[in-house]
């Protein structure tokens, strides 16, 4: 233990090293990109607010603290896309602002029950979560970990959003529900079997219909805010089946989710500002304009398929081995899901790198980002690593009593 309201454990370390990972990426590609000089400082300051936010909740024990880190985030991702200044994204920052800061003061209504049933906001002497105070923090977790129906502000905030800071959005600044539910709930006192169950077919069916809808999307932006919404739903899944498998896949997922996704926003990236489009349809045969992007996206993709050997194919095998031992209703769920990832991904990948309309003179693209392509490699290859290595990460979680 350690003062402040922090302490260190497995989790919160392992998380922290992610979360200051992508950040660290999310810097160097705004050094190389980021050119409105009169906003730059701005730019800089939500950056290390979204890092030092998610760092705050995954190593903090008090829960009233974890609300004003939330808000934080929520205040950091709302200068974060309005960052232009375009009526579009003044819109789309108030609207995301207004949907989180709602739900967080539904939120916090439920912390404050949860304050008068136990006298305290230490997660380690609660002891009682009336279902009243459980329904009312649920409603901030989705909220903030984009679950369908509360996902509303994501695609908004991803199509205006800057590439730079919105891999840190994708990889840290969504994920604060996930790890709230996890400490509060799968490893707190709360033992209301139909709690977890319900919140598990609502991860299944968010995650479900996110494909579904990624699958159907041409604009590139909406196509990774969807993917955001169905892969989100795998890690609420498995923390809501919990036990030994529910755990570690959920931790894991965050991790292989992080580094892919907020990989793949820095690819996009490195397209729209190459090639000044940001649709499928007008968008193709990017193989010959940088064929690092194309191996780098590919591993990437991989990842949040689930492809041996990457990060992803163990945490989401670990995910569904949690769920087939919950009850085989889950497993279903969860398999049916992972399709919907494999055929979205597939397409995606595809159309970009593949697609039938393969001109390069009529592409009229400019040469890309050498460090984009390198920020999106290096993740790419982190992500490869931790899986071919996949026992270390499992061995320091599996270390802390999981």
């Amino acid at each position: 233990m350690i003062g402040f309201d922090f302490f260190l454990d497995q989790y919160g370390i392992f998380l922290s090293i992610i979360f200051v990972f992508i950040g660290l990426m999310s810097l160097i590609y705004g050094l190389a990109t980021v050119r409105e000089k009169g906003h730059r400082l701005e730019f800089y300051l939500m950056l290390l607010l979204i890092i030092g936010s998610g760092v705050g909740v995954a190593l903090s024990y008090n829960l009233l603290l974890i609300y004003v880190l939330w808000e934080v985030s929520t205040f950091a991702v709302w200068r974060a896309v309005g960052y232009y200044r375009g009526a579009g994204e003044i819109s789309a920052s108030s609207f995301t602002f207004l949907v989180n800061f709602a739900a967080a003061t539904v939120m916090l209504v439920g912390l404050m029950i949860l304050y008068v049933d136990n006298g305290t906001f230490n997660l380690f002497k609660i002891s009682v979560i009336s279902d009243t105070a459980a329904v009312l923090i649920l409603i901030g977790i989705l909220t903030k970990s984009v679950t369908i129906p509360l996902h509303i502000w994501l695609a908004p905030a991803y199509e205006a959003i800057p590439s730079a800071i919105g891999g840190s959005l994708a990889g840290i600044a969504e994920n604060l529900g996930a790890v709230l539910f996890l400490r509060l709930f799968t490893m707190g006192h709360y033992a209301a079997p139909a709690f977890f169950n319900t919140v598990a077919w609502i991860a299944i069916l968010s995650s479900i219909i996110g494909g579904g809808v990624a699958l159907r999307a041409n604009k590139l932006r909406t196509l990774l805010a969807f993917s955001t919404v169905s892969q989100l739903g795998f890690i609420i899944l498995a923390f809501a089946v919990g036990g030994t498998y529910g755990l570690l896949g959920g931790v894991l997922y965050i991790a292989a989710h992080a580094l892919a996704k907020s990989g793949l926003f820095y690819g996009v990236g490195v397209i729209e500002e190459s090639t000044g489009k940001d649709d499928l349809r007008n968008v193709a045969c990017l193989l010959r304009l940088s064929p690092v992007l194309a191996v780098s996206m590919a591993l990437l993709i991989g990842s949040i398929v689930g492809f041996f050997p990457m990060l992803g194919f163990f945490s989401k095998l670990t995910v569904i081995i949690g769920a087939v031992e919950k009850t085989a209703y889950f497993g279903v769920g969860a398999i049916v899901a992972a399709v919907f990832t494999l055929l979205y991904s597939t397409r995606f990948y595809h159309e970009l790198f593949f697609g039938p309309q393969c001109d390069v003179q009529k592409l009229r693209a400019k040469r890309p980002s050498y460090v984009g392509i390198a920020v999106s490699f290096v993740l790419a290859l982190v992500s490869l690593l931790l899986g071919v290595f996949f026992y270390q990460p499992v061995h320091y979680l599996v270390s802390g009593g999981i």
